[in-house]
């Protein structure tokens, strides 16, 4: 009774879903491994790394071509469970390339493309199922926030073991490791017929096959797109992708039907994703110049894992509950706060405050941590009310797109930022002057709650018609 008082309901249904989620979070197995494969083994530099940031987030951004695809185009008499293996099986075979072949950056950049890819597909299914499995509104959010635990859970599990078997193995043999994350999907993907319910099982599909076609081909179009123009080094290609992803998922938005107060929340968050970070550059930093080790650096992602899950724990009626703007609001503000002892690191805090490094590192991870997974449950559980009967998958995919694509220009701006402060690993100078703008940056989406909270009222009485 006092694990369902603290997690609410569960039922086995829900399994397929939260073993998805759990594999990605336990992805983070090779967190300090990539990071010392980049710094150590391949010598990128921080623009470099978020170069290959901005490329891979962008198969998070076409979920719109797996979803439409796992609606309306079954495989072998199933929607979910092919589409839950395939992603499953190109994991694997990213992790396989950069545990033996990967020696440049654009072959690293082509295995973490590929690899994002795999987690996408496997994301779009356990999206969807999490959808069909439940039986209300209520236990809709109940599944969403147990899956961001799930995912919390996996991470927690692999986060000091990331840094020991960073430093005991080498990253390539923890990338080997990583392989059976995926293998694990794919053989709970044998459970999914049992979970899923066809379009007539549910009154209809509210997404035709003429709008699926529509959908998968703008996609596939503009997924070889963005190819051709990384490939050509096209000038300015990341740029012109962006606009373009924009335009594009807005239109799809369009075409399978959303109203105004989701699309202005989900801009505002798309504010909120979209601000820059310092990049790699610190971590860089931490290594070289506080003597952060993988065994720490394992540590600390340890414990930021453990109070993430505490934090959805204790907050998980509050977020669910109350408007976006709400807790949008409090965490821009918060996380502007505790920001603060990052940037006293670099500038010697820890010493005119007489502890360590470590300590005030470990400190400020222990009292920041749990704000990392509270902004984006409300919005999972918004985009699941809203999703058309019948386009589960394609409504989660275009929505989760657009806040993906906001990832992805969140690490366009961090280059520019880090090529503009000249932060490499031979001169990290700057890097102070980045935190701080980076700092007053993360204020902007401030600005758009206004507007946000005139239109949560507006969705409300929807809702409530409804």
């Amino acid at each position: 009774m006092l694990l369902q008082r603290l997690l609410g309901s569960f039922r086995i249904a829900y399994l397929p879903v939260l073993v998805t989620y759990f594999a990605y979070g336990a992805s983070a197995i090779t967190g300090v491994a990539l990071l010392y494969l980049q710094k150590t083994t391949l010598d990128l530099t921080p623009a470099e790394v978020a170069h290959v940031g901005f490329w891979a987030g962008l198969p998070w951004a076409t979920k719109m071509v797996a979803g439409a695809a796992s609606d309306r185009f079954p495989l072998f008499g199933s929607r979910r469970r092919p589409y839950l293996f395939l992603g499953a099986v190109l994991s694997m075979l990213g992790y396989a390339a950069l545990a033996t072949a990967v020696d440049s950056k654009s072959a690293y950049l082509g295995a973490t493309v590929i690899i994002a890819l795999g987690f996408m597909i496997q994301d779009v299914v356990a999206d969807a199922l999490s959808v069909e499995v439940a039986r209300s509104e209520e236990e809709t959010a109940q599944i969403q926030t147990l899956g961001r635990m799930a995912l919390l859970v996996g991470s927690i599990s692999v986060g000091y073991l990331s840094g020991v078997l960073a430093e005991s193995l080498g990253p390539r043999r923890v990338c080997a490791l990583a392989t059976a994350l995926p293998g694990l999907v794919a053989v709970v993907a044998l459970l999914v017929r049992g979970a899923e319910r066809t379009d007539s099982a549910r009154g209809g599909g509210a997404l035709t096959g003429h709008h699926a076609e529509t959908i998968m081909l703008i996609g596939l179009l503009y997924a070889g797109l963005s190819v051709l123009l990384e490939w050509f080094e096209v000038p300015r290609a990341q740029e012109l992708i962006l606009i373009l992803s924009g335009v594009l998922i807005a239109l799809l938005l369009r075409q399978v039907g959303i109203s105004r107060p989701v699309v202005v929340a989900a801009g505002v968050i798309f504010l909120f994703r979209s601000t820059p970070g310092v990049g790699q550059g610190y971590s860089y930093w931490a290594i070289d110049g506080l003597g952060f080790d993988e065994r720490f650096l394992g540590l600390l992602a340890q414990v930021s894992s453990v109070l993430s899950l505490l934090g959805l724990v204790v907050f998980r009626r509050a977020i669910t509950t109350r408007p976006v703007s709400v807790t949008l609001s409090w965490v821009i503000v918060a996380g502007t706060v505790l920001y603060l002892p990052n940037i006293g690191l670099f500038y010697g805090l820890h010493e005119w405050l007489g502890v360590t490094a470590r300590t005030l590192a470990f400190i400020d991870t222990t009292i920041s941590a749990p704000l990392n997974q509270l902004t984006m449950v409300p919005m999972l559980v918004l985009i699941a009310k809203t999703a058309p009967r019948g386009a589960e998958a394609t409504m989660f995919a275009i929505m989760a797109s657009l806040m993906n694509l906001a990832l992805s220009a969140s690490e366009l701006f961090t280059r520019y930022l880090n090529t503009a402060f000249a932060v490499t690993q031979q001169d990290y100078s700057n890097l102070g002057k980045l935190m701080v703008t980076v700092l007053f940056l993360g204020l902007l989406p401030l600005l758009a709650i206004p507007l946000l909270r005139r239109h949560e009222s507006l969705l409300h009485g929807e809702h409530a018609q409804a």
